[in-house]
């Protein structure tokens, strides 16, 4: 199979979710011995959009890159829209298409997949939340096959959205929740769809911890969106009741951690070390109300270690709840009960964890998302 993937960040070094789900997949389908080339932009980072990398061909670890630069974006009003969004909740249908247009564009990238993509059998765009990746889809829409990586939040809801996926070759979805979120709740109708789940590349995996664990764990964004004012508002109201707690964060991101005792702060860490903090952990906590997927989760589980997710973000308790790999939490009381209960049971919570390793093996290893990947493609195009 000969399979390119659009993606607006594309690195080793590059922080999130739909930027390592991509990196996974394309390195996963070359060792498959698929041809696979990614389609990216010169910029590591998605608050700036600047020019980091060189354009131009390389390869790595069997994928082929094609960077383009970055050569057209509006800072100021996509800024001004984003906030809006947040504040109101939409825009109007204008400005939907203005948040578009604001966005970080690539002409040269566009041009490129409009003479390419045909000679591909799959064209894979992510994003939902770029809108590089809608230009990228729409240059080819009989191509693209769109992952959504969709969240219940202010951006779903919006008419360029519904239009794209129901306008594309195809679209597929990261978890069931995703799906029911999109065709059940937004009222989207994709000419075809699937589900396939997201990868955990199994060189992530790591033996058990010598000692037993104590530490809370936060990977990821330091971004408001991923729930972590509520996570350390509780870290600090448990620590300052008395409580024996320390989360590790692990990440980049504007919203750090308060100064105190109950939080040590590592930054932006090697995969080794944070296979390490997942072993060493107690939990891996995930309060994000806003997940497709959840690649952390997976990395929790792979080190046989439980989760500790927010009960209103039904992705991540759907996952604890069909893998019974953790608990979930909706109030402080829930979270203190749970943070004590998994202090008080370990066993309890290793088999946890165990369950969780489980989970993953059987569902989620790149073989098994590329296999389901495979014959969705093969059941389109037998109904084209």
């Amino acid at each position: 199979m000969k399979v390119a993937v659009v993606v607006p960040r594309y690195g080793a070094d590059v922080i999130g979710g739909a930027e390592t789900l991509a990196r996974g997949f394309a390195r996963a389908a070359a060792r498959r011995g698929w041809a696979v080339e990614v389609w990216t932009t010169c910029a590591r980072s998605h608050y700036t959009w600047k020019n980091t990398y060189k354009p131009g061909r390389e390869e790595s670890e069997g994928v082929v890159i094609h960077r383009f630069a970055v050569a057209q974006q509006d800072v100021n009003r996509q800024a001004d829209l984003n906030r809006r969004l947040e504040r109101q909740g939409r825009l109007d249908a204008d400005d939907q298409y203005t948040w578009l247009e604001s966005g970080a564009h690539s002409p040269s990238l566009y041009d490129h997949v409009a003479r390419h993509a045909a000679e591909f059998d799959a064209l894979i765009a992510l994003p939902c939340a770029s809108p590089l990746a809608h230009y990228a889809a729409w240059t080819a829409s009989d191509r693209a096959i769109v992952w959504p990586c969709l969240h219940d939040e202010p951006y779903a809801y919006m008419e360029p959205n519904r239009i794209l996926m129901e306008s594309c070759r195809g679209v597929m979805f990261l978890s069931p929740e995703e799906r029911d979120l999109a065709v059940q709740h937004l009222g989207i109708r994709p000419r075809r769809s699937g589900t396939i789940g997201g990868g955990v590349s199994p060189d992530r995996q790591c033996s058990r911890a010598a000692q037993a664990p104590q530490d809370l764990l936060y990977v990821g964004r330091l971004e408001p969106g991923k729930g972590l004012a509520l996570l350390y508002d509780y870290v600090l109201r448990y620590a300052d009741q008395g409580g024996d707690v320390r989360l590790v964060i692990l990440g980049q991101g504007p919203l750090k951690p308060p100064r105190h005792r109950a939080f040590e702060y590592r930054g932006f860490v090697p995969e080794a070390q944070k296979a390490r903090a997942y072993k060493a952990a107690l939990a891996l906590c995930q309060p994000s109300l806003n997940e497709s997927f959840s690649l952390t989760i997976m990395e929790s589980w792979l080190a046989a270690r439980p989760v500790l997710v927010h009960g209103q973000c039904a992705v991540t308790r759907g996952h604890v709840r069909r893998s019974r790999g953790g608990l979930w939490f909706q109030t402080y009381e829930e979270f203190a009960g749970a943070v004590e209960w998994l202090r008080a049971n370990p066993t309890q919570a290793g088999r946890m964890g165990e369950n969780g390793r489980e989970y993953v093996a059987r569902n989620y290893s790149w073989e098994a998302v590329l296999s389901r990947f495979e014959r969705t493609i093969g059941c389109w195009e037998k109904d084209a």
